[in-house]
């Protein structure tokens, strides 16, 4: 027999009702949601904490390999500086003691061809001269030439022919702080080395019939005999002056011959 839908006080139809739908649908989606959650816990791999950290670093090590890029090894590792008696001993073996009949002084080797400068107030005139080395040899030394105004004299041993001299700077002016070391031989006794700094580089000095222009004033102090030796530059290991002179108000301070300002000079004497 059908049912009656139409309300039976009013005879008006009757809405369907909804309440089965909506429970119907709500039952599909929470099963919906059980499945997925299912195969979620069923096909993937849950990592614990330890195991994401090492997969975090692991990932930041590539990362870091990747655009990490070998650096070229081009800076040279500095050399230790270089021993102070060492170098003045190699030094010394190219200074020596100049004798002449009036006079003693020193003087250094300027090349390999045997020619020696020193100061023209040792050489004081004289055609020869008596060289001593270091080690105690004695030569006989011609000399070459010498400036009247200068005070710059070349020497000739032919026994030095062929021995190197010691670095010599002939183009550079050292500023007031320079470390220096005057060599020579003062009063006759070899291997003599004073200490000090220069303390101005352009001083101007008559001294009798020489001329000294832009001399350097220096503390490392000239004694008798030491006139004629380089003046050595400890930083960098060269000699860049001819010591020429003392300040006879205070013995303490000295005075050299830049080799800058003869260079020319004792050329021309050893090319004549």
């Amino acid at each position: 027999m059908p049912t009656d839908t139409n309300c039976p006080t009013c005879r008006a139809k009757r809405r369907p009702a909804r309440k089965n739908v909506y429970l119907l649908i709500s039952v599909f989606f929470l099963l919906g949601i059980g499945a997925g959650i299912l195969t979620i816990l069923t096909t993937s791999h849950w990592s614990s904490p330890e195991e994401v950290v090492s997969t975090f670093l692991y990932e930041h090590d590539k990362t870091r390999e990747q655009f990490t890029f070998p650096t070229p090894f081009i800076v040279k590792e500095r050399e230790e500086p270089r021993d102070l008696t060492e170098m003045v001993d190699e030094a010394q073996s190219c200074v020596y003691t100049i004798v002449t009949h009036n006079e003693q002084g020193s003087g250094f080797l300027y090349n390999e061809h045997g020619f020696v400068v020193t100061n023209a107030h040792v050489i004081d005139g004289n055609s020869t001269a008596l060289i001593t080395t270091n080690e105690g040899y004695e030569y006989v030394a011609m000399v070459e030439g010498f400036s009247e105004h200068l005070d710059i004299a070349v020497l000739y041993v032919e026994e030095l022919e062929g021995i190197e001299p010691f670095p010599i700077d002939e183009h550079n002016i050292f500023p007031p702080g320079e470390e220096v070391i005057a060599l020579g031989s003062p009063n006759g006794v070899s291997n003599s080395a004073t200490i000090g700094e220069i303390t101005h580089s352009e001083r101007d000095l008559v001294i009798g019939p020489y001329t000294y222009e832009d001399m350097y004033e220096m503390t490392a102090s000239i004694q008798e005999g030491n006139s004629g030796g380089p003046l050595l530059s400890k930083n960098a290991e060269t000699f860049i002056g001819i010591n020429a002179a003392k300040n006879v108000n205070n013995p303490s301070i000295g005075y050299s011959v830049p080799l800058y300002k003869v260079r020319d000079i004792i050329d021309d004497i050893i090319s004549y």
